[in-house]
């Protein structure tokens, strides 16, 4: 992580910064996985530049984006297939995208209860716009319901 962070230019765009931020808490809180909501695969991209010592779960709507992210190193792409209600609540769906990743890095042993996870989101929908990124504990066995820390 050390090296090509060091090589990285100091002004870069948020989704840089975003994903550096990402790799560097996961590394320091020991996180099972890092999920990526993306929309062009780009911040998991960047993510995986930095190699992280946990998977990246890069969850996207985008076939096409979907296959392309097979090619990088530790990123495990997600179709996600539910069409978004444009109606619908950004945030409930966020969580719905961040929880079906979290239902399957369990089912692929990834991820365990206690567990923390790193979430890189954007503040609304489409490209361009990753700049949140959380630290969450997965909570209980069967649930899925997470705990911000």
């Amino acid at each position: 992580f050390e090296e090509p962070r060091v090589h990285t230019k100091t002004s870069q765009d948020h989704n840089t910064t975003t994903s550096i931020c990402a790799v560097e808490a996961s590394l320091r809180c020991n996180a099972a996985a890092i999920i990526v909501l993306t929309t062009t695969g780009n911040a998991a991209r960047i993510c995986s530049n930095y190699r992280p010592r946990c998977p990246i779960i890069a969850v996207t709507r985008n076939e096409q984006v979907s296959r392309q992210l097979h090619l990088y190193r530790a990123i495990y792409p997600v179709y996600y297939d539910e069409e978004r209600n444009p109606s619908a609540d950004w945030i409930v769906d966020v969580e719905k995208r961040v929880n079906h990743a979290i239902r399957l890095g369990k089912s692929a042993n990834f991820i365990a209860a206690g567990e923390y996870v790193v979430v890189v989101t954007g503040w609304q929908s489409g490209s361009g716009f990753t700049n949140t990124m959380r630290i969450m504990q997965v909570d209980g066995e069967d649930s899925v319901c997470l705990i911000a820390k």
